[in-house]
């Protein structure tokens, strides 16, 4: 179990239970296990923003003229 470390001790149930993995986790592990396809998705982002930047940049030198 790769999870061990999620247990935690219920004093209510008295027993051990596994806590609720929280959102920033499940994201870290997914992109840990699946680096290639993050990478493909944050190089993506970047591209375009960068061509949203340079749109914008064209846009201004053409009403300077």
């Amino acid at each position: 179990m790769e999870n061990w470390y999620e247990v935690m001790y219920n004093t209510r149930l008295d027993k051990l239970v596994l806590r609720k993995p929280k959102l920033r986790g499940k994201i870290i592990r997914k992109v840990r296990k699946h680096k290639l396809i993050s990478l493909i998705i944050f190089i993506t982002i970047l591209f375009s923003i960068i061509n949203i930047t340079m749109i914008i940049n064209f846009f201004e030198i053409l009403q300077k003229i």
